[in-house]
C-alpha cells in the first residue's frame, strides 16, 4: 500500500514546474519525466481544474494553485489505491477517501495521512477514532465481524485499554495485548457474574475475585484464585482442574452407553395416521459453551412451536453437558433409532447441526480430555443411505456449510445452511449464546413466518443475517451468504394438511 504517494508527487511536480520557462504553457504539456498535464494556466503554472497523467499509471485530477495540487482532487496511483478528496500544498489536508484493495479511510487527513477516520477492513472490521501512520493511534472503536465491539485507548494498530462488548451479553473492561484481554481487568457476564483479576491471553489466570448475583438480586463476592478461567478457593487450583477433568472424562468413559440408551429409550413411538417430527440436535465443539447453549435453546423453541414432548434427542459435547456426547457413534445409533421409530412415510426427521466447520466442510466434534473424528457431509450422506427414504429437513449451523448440499440434496429433503460453501459463518465464539444464523432461523424469522413455508422461513433468516452482517460493517466479499435446499417433494408433502 503506498500511503505516502503525496509527499513523492509534490516533489516531482515542483521540480518539473521550476524546469519549466517563463513562456505560457500549452493546454496539453509534456514533462520531461514523461507526464503530460491537460488543464488551465496562470502566469506559467498549473492553475485551475487540470489533470496529470504519468507514463506508469499514475493519474491526478483536480484543482490547482499556482502550480501545486490544491482543492479537490483525485489520485490514482500506480497500484490502483485512489484518494479523493481535500488537497492543501499538494497533500491530502481535510475531508477526504482512501481506497487501497479491500482497506477504505474515510475522514480527516493532514499531512498526507488520515488522522481521524472510519477505516473498513476486508477481513477485519470497521475502525472509528484517531490514526497515526495509518494505523489505530489514541482513542477509537473498533467494530469486529463477529459484533463485539472495541473501545477505548489504541496503540500501533492494537486496543490496549478499554472496553469490550457483545451484545450486552458480555463485557469486559481493563487492558489489552494483541486483542485479546490481558493485564488488570473485570469480565461482565449476562447473568450478572462478575469475574476480576489479571488475565493473561484472554483467559484469567491468578488471584482474583468472583463476584455472583442470586435469584433475590443479592451479591455474593469471593476471593479466590483463576486458573485458565476457572474459579477455584485454594491456590493450587490448576492441579484440582486436572484432577476434575480426569474424573469427568472417567467417568464418561463408563458411562456414556447408558446415557445414549436411556436417551435412545425415551423417545416415544409414533402415532398412526398423523404427522409426527422427530428432532435430533447436534452440538459438536465442547471446548466452547456456545454450541451446547444453542442446541438447548433451539430444543426450546422448536418445542414451543411442535411440542415434541418425548420426540427429541440431544448430542452434545462439553464439561458441563448433562447429554449424551456427540460423536460419530452416537450420530449414527440416534440416525437408526429414529430411523426403527419414526414411520418415513408420514413423519419428519428434524435434524440441526452446530458446531466449527473446516474448509473442507467437516464439522469438528470435540470433547475436552478425548480425541474425536470429525464428521463431514459424505459421512452423513452415507449413514442416511443406509436407511429407510423419508422425509428429512437438516439445518448446519458453521462454517463451509454450504458443502452439505450437495452430497445430501435428496427431492425428499430440505437443507438449510449457515454459509455457502466458501464462505464463513458468525457468531460462534464464547462471548455468544448462539450463532448468528441459528438466532435469525429459529428467532424472529420462526415467530413470523412459522414453519409451514419453509422457504419464506429461510429467506427471512437470510436477511436478517445478511442485515447484521451490513450493520457490523462486514463487507460483501465476506458475509457468510446462507445457502438452501428445497426439496420439491419435500414441499408437496409438507404443503399437505
Amino acid at each position: 500500500m503506498n500511503r505516502r504517494f503525496i509527499v513523492a508527487m509534490l516533489g516531482i511536480g515542483v521540480a518539473l514546474l521550476a524546469a519549466c520557462g517563463p513562456e505560457q504553457l500549452p493546454g496539453d504539456y509534456r514533462l520531461p519525466d514523461g507526464a503530460v498535464y491537460q488543464g488551465e494556466l496562470r502566469d506559467d503554472l498549473f492553475h485551475g481544474q487540470g489533470t496529470l497523467t504519468w507514463p506508469d499509471g499514475r493519474r491526478y485530477e483536480g484543482g490547482f494553485v499556482d502550480g501545486v495540487m490544491q482543492g479537490q482532487g483525485r489520485r490514482q496511483d500506480a497500484d490502483g489505491c485512489v484518494y479523493e478528496g481535500a488537497f492543501v500544498n499538494g497533500q491530502p489536508e481535510g475531508e477526504g477517501r482512501y481506497q487501497c484493495q479491500d482497506t477504505v479511510y474515510e475522514g480527516t487527513f493532514a499531512g498526507g495521512q488520515p488522522v481521524r477516520a472510519r477505516v473498513t477492513y476486508a477481513e477485519s472490521g470497521v475502525y472509528e477514532g484517531e490514526l497515526r501512520d495509518w494505523q489505530p493511534q489514541g482513542e477509537g472503536t473498533w467494530t469486529a465481524p463477529d459484533g463485539g465491539v472495541y473501545r477505548g485507548t489504541f496503540a500501533d494498530g492494537e486496543i490496549v485499554q478499554g472496553e469490550y462488548r457483545l451484545n450486552d451479553q458480555r463485557v469486559y473492561q481493563g487492558e489489552f495485548q494483541d486483542g485479546l484481554f490481558h493485564g488488570d481487568g473485570e469480565l461482565f457476564l449476562a447473568d450478572g457474574e462478575r469475574r476480576r483479576g489479571p488475565f493473561r491471553h484472554g483467559t484469567l489466570d491468578g488471584p482474583g475475585r468472583l463476584i455472583t448475583v442470586n435469584d433475590d438480586g443479592e451479591e455474593n463476592s469471593r476471593q479466590g484464585f483463576f486458573v485458565n478461567g476457572d474459579f477455584f478457593t485454594a491456590p493450587d487450583g490448576d492441579q484440582q482442574r486436572r484432577r476434575q477433568r480426569a474424573e469427568r472424562v472417567e467417568q464418561r468413559l463408563y458411562s456414556e452407553e447408558r446415557r445414549l440408551q436411556r436417551a435412545l429409550t425415551a423417545l416415544v413411538p409414533q402415532k398412526p395416521g398423523q404427522r409426527d417430527i422427530y428432532v435430533l440436535l447436534v452440538g459438536g465443539d465442547g471446548r466452547q459453551t456456545v454450541f451446547q447453549k444453542e442446541v438447548e435453546w433451539v430444543a426450546e423453541r422448536l418445542g414451543a412451536r411442535w411440542q415434541p414432548r418425548g420426540h427429541v434427542l440431544t448430542l452434545a459435547n462439553g464439561d458441563h453437558a448433562g447429554f449424551p456426547l456427540a460423536t460419530r457413534t452416537s450420530l449414527r445409533e440416534a440416525l437408526a433409532a429414529l430411523d426403527a421409530i419414526a414411520d418415513p412415510d408420514e413423519d419428519l426427521v428434524f435434524v440441526h447441526l452446530v458446531s466449527h466447520g473446516g474448509r473442507d466442510g467437516a464439522l469438528v466434534l470435540n470433547q475436552p480430555g478425548l480425541r474425536l473424528n470429525d464428521i463431514g457431509p459424505a459421512d452423513l450422506a452415507q449413514w442416511l443411505d443406509d436407511l429407510r427414504p423419508r422425509w428429512l429437513w437438516l439445518v448446519v449451523s458453521a462454517c463451509y456449510s454450504g458443502q452439505w448440499i450437495e452430497p445430501l440434496a435428496d427431492r425428499r429433503r430440505l437443507i438449510f445452511t449457515a454459509a455457502a460453501a466458501d464462505r464463513s459463518s458468525f457468531g460462534c465464539g464464547d462471548h455468544s449464546d448462539r450463532t448468528w444464523f441459528s438466532e435469525a432461523l429459529y428467532g424472529e424469522a420462526l415467530e413470523q413466518r412459522g414453519p409451514d413455508d419453509p422457504e419464506a422461513l429461510f429467506q427471512a433468516a437470510s436477511d436478517q443475517v445478511a442485515a447484521l452482517e451490513s450493520e457490523q460493517g462486514i463487507e460483501e466479499d465476506q458475509r457468510s451468504r446462507p445457502d438452501v435446499y428445497l426439496g420439491k417433494a419435500f414441499l408437496d408433502w409438507w404443503r399437505r394438511p
